[in-house]
């Protein structure tokens, strides 16, 4: 890691972390760096003041905050997608951005996995009539299937998608992908870039790892969703822009898709009168990359990142 303390880096972080979460953090910051826990809609302003690089999850950073904030330098993302930064506005007052693409993709690629063999399964309605006192097996109109030898489409195939064809691999899923660039594939047995509409066609199961922006907003709505294979699955980590959530529970509900997995939402947290279990489907409360070694694998690259990037302005 690059040696933080030649000169004195003030450091902000502007997430909502548990107790455990701000001691993991503290533990990895250099020695001689100020390191400050703001609240994440940055109510604080004033202790904005003093900080040279902020860090960010995905609430919304606004032109505005650099008004108090003088010598901000960087606003780091933790994790990636910038989406929820005023990249313009960034630009017009060189403040430099950056996220941190790659560095906890095995901790999404296996959710992703589990989300995939819990809907082959229906383990999520099995749970939500176990904790009812049923003994229910699942969905009678879809058996439950396995994932050997199925077809699974990729919907953008960045460092989650290569990493998710990897761990299909000892299951002999024929694996296909969709990008607008043609990335590096990770075995030969991977197929693509190929376009939407056939990758859509052609899976049993269609994962949605797409960034958020202009050219993927609403990717996934009630057209593509009507070209999957009837029975198919569509499991999304991609930011709630990108698929829209309510067709695809109606094409669960509708039976068009066997069943349906999102992580992110347009609202975050949701309230609590619009959370409820739909059969078919698996929501969870944007949890696709926690996992304690993710997170400090993150809490490690943030600060290499963010001391590369300060003295390389110095």
């Amino acid at each position: 890691m690059p040696d933080m303390t030649q000169t004195p880096i003030r450091i902000g972080f502007a997430l909502d972390l548990p107790a455990d979460g701000r001691r993991r953090i503290a533990a990895a910051c250099p020695a001689g760096t100020s390191l400050e826990f703001l609240p994440e809609d940055f109510g604080d302003r004033a202790a904005l003041g003093d900080i040279d690089a902020l860090v960010v999850g995905t609430q919304p950073v606004p032109e505005a905050i650099l008004d108090v904030a003088p010598r901000l330098r960087l606003i780091q993302r933790w994790g990636t997608g910038r989406d929820n930064i005023d990249l313009a506005a960034m630009k017009r007052r060189n403040i430099t951005t950056a996220e941190l693409p790659g560095v906890n993709a095995r901790s999404v690629s296996e959710f992703l996995l589990l989300a995939i063999l819990a809907g082959l399964r229906h383990l999520p309605d099995v749970a939500v009539a176990w904790s009812r006192g049923e003994w229910d097996a699942g969905r009678a109109d879809f058996p439950p299937r396995r994932l050997t030898g199925k077809t699974v489409g990729l919907l953008g195939f960045g460092a989650i998608g290569r990493d998710l064809a990897v761990l299909l691999a000892p299951f002999d899923a024929t694996i296909l992908f969709h990008d607008l660039r043609a990335p590096e594939r990770p075995l030969p047995s991977v197929v693509g870039p190929l376009g939407k509409d056939e990758v859509l066609t052609r899976s049993d199961i269609v994962c949605v790892l797409l960034p958020a922006n202009a050219q993927t907003h609403r990717s996934v709505g009630v057209v593509e969703i009507a070209k999957m294979k009837p029975g198919a699955i569509l499991v999304s980590i991609a930011r709630a822009e990108i698929v829209d959530e309510a067709a695809a529970r109606t094409a669960v509900r509708s039976g068009h898709l066997a069943a349906a997995s999102f992580d992110n939402f347009t609202q975050e947290p949701l309230p609590s009168a619009a959370i409820a279990h739909q059969p078919g489907v698996l929501a969870t409360p944007h949890i696709g990359g926690a996992t304690i070694e993710g997170f400090d694998a993150l809490a490690a690259a943030c600060f290499a990142n963010i001391a590369a990037i300060l003295h390389s302005r110095s």
